[in-house]
């Protein structure tokens, strides 16, 4: 059986918790067995012997959001993808998964402009990253395509200034705000941050202002004083989204190195990001919520990802919770964005693409696998993503098949090799005076040539 290796550099054992849930939902579909092990595999001298040990076909690397803690050149010829980093160290073109900040920002509006605020506002965090930057930009824009002004408080810890000075710009800063201003911090320490200086500056949380932080870390949030509404990110599928990415990369290049005998370097640098968004908005009392309800919503979803392949439906999802069908789902689209049947469908389409491109299943067996009743249902569902068939998609992504081999472009230009045209891929040639001809590389039909 062949082995991955993940490798975890964040102190979080949360996020690790959930990240590794979803490498492990791809990792079964492919036959894969997961080796995890801390950030103690970084130390000098120790990563080499650990490699050569367990003798993975491939690395997952787990960051804190910000740069890689390491190069891809330390892994040789392993392939690695790099999770939760927004960049890779010496500027390479190396396979990540990043945080989709465009879309945590949009959901951030969303949630926020619900309450109907006189303003807006967003605050960055205490050091200057990418992330931080990302979600200020994002929010910002938000903000005016809504025909809206957003207020900005972008000052960072600085070495050269005095303990506690940030903090006291910041309540200074949170006294000015206008009443009914909307204030996004892109952490929940951040929100945290704002929650003392609102304090320190006798701004009631939420009567003047409404708060929403990011990350849903509940030691914070919760221990904080109103709570903290706070969004979910959704590591699980960043976990399973550089699982599949790996898996890409890993068959990318095995078809390399036996079509040209040389290993592949890394991937096309159109390929090489995956982005995972938000996953759901957990309301707490920062902006009016009660936050009894959201629990249960994050509940569903981890029960849909574990058995939404068993025949899991979303009336048979609603009735293991209190309350009616119609109220269950109301509460999951208001907290996702969506509805209980479409994270159905969307965690069956994830398995079932990755047993068509990964994997040499049976189409017509493909479904049974999936959760769904019939291969024409499936059919439909992939058609409708994409725009061809099952058979269609596995021919363009199958490793080796994404072009002609050399010798029939050699035969081309040496006038051997004519191409008709006919519903079916074609290879005609003239032989000996018979004309060959190859329908969908089955059978060859021998008719004389008369010319």
């Amino acid at each position: 059986m062949n082995r991955i290796l993940h490798i975890n550099t964040f102190p979080d054992c949360r996020v690790e918790t959930m990240t590794l849930a979803g490498v492990r939902r791809y990792s079964g579909v492919r036959g894969w067995a997961v080796e995890a092990v801390g950030s103690e595999a970084l130390a000098a001298g120790r990563l080499p012997a650990l490699l050569r040990a367990i003798r993975p076909v491939g690395c997952i690397v787990e960051c804190s959001g910000g740069r890689a803690p390491l190069s891809q050149v330390r892994f040789g010829r392993i392939p690695v993808v790099f999770c939760n980093s927004a960049k890779t160290r010496n500027g390479s073109h190396a396979p990540r998964v990043e945080v989709d900040d465009a879309a945590v920002a949009k959901a951030a509006f969303r949630e926020l402009s619900a309450g109907r605020p006189s303003a807006y506002a967003v605050v960055s965090s205490r050091c200057r990253n990418v992330w931080s930057t990302r979600r200020m930009e994002a929010f910002r824009a938000e903000v005016k395509a809504a025909g809206g002004e957003c207020l900005s408080f972008d000052e960072c810890d600085s070495p050269d200034e005095p303990p506690g000075d940030r903090a006291r710009r910041l309540a200074d800063w949170v006294a000015a705000l206008p009443r009914r201003c909307a204030v996004f911090a892109v952490h929940d320490e951040t929100a945290a941050e704002v929650v003392a200086a609102a304090k320190t500056t006798y701004r009631s949380i939420p009567r003047e202002l409404t708060l929403l932080g990011i990350d849903n870390d509940t030691s914070i949030c919760e221990a904080s004083h109103p709570t903290i509404s706070s969004i979910q990110l959704d590591f699980e599928r960043m976990g399973f989204l550089a699982a599949r990415l790996l898996g890409e990369n890993i068959s990318r290049k095995s078809a390399e190195t036996l079509r040209e005998n040389q290993p592949s370097r890394t991937l096309r640098k159109e390929d090489d990001v995956a982005a995972a968004g938000p996953l759901l908005a957990v309301r707490r009392e920062s902006t009016r919520g009660s936050g009894r309800r959201e629990p249960r919503i994050l509940e569903a979803v981890e029960i849909i990802r574990r058995e939404a392949c068993d025949g899991l439906t979303a009336e048979s999802l609603a009735q293991r919770f209190a309350g009616s069908r119609r109220h269950f789902e109301r509460r999951f689209r208001e907290a996702t964005g969506h509805s209980a049947l479409d994270e159905i469908l969307h965690v069956r389409l994830d398995k079932a693409f990755t047993l068509l491109a990964e994997t040499s299943t049976a189409i017509g067996a493909i479904y049974a696998h999936c959760g769904f009743r019939s291969p024409r249902a499936l059919d439909f569902l992939v058609h409708d993503r994409t725009g061809m068939s099952m058979r269609e998609w596995r021919r363009r992504k199958e490793p080796g098949r994404h072009g002609r081999p050399w010798r029939w472009w050699r035969r081309r230009r040496q006038g051997r090799f004519r191409r008709r045209d006919h519903p079916l891929p074609l290879r005609t040639w003239f032989r000996n005076d018979h004309k060959v001809s190859m329908v969908a590389g089955h059978a060859a039909i021998s008719v004389h040539c008369s010319c």
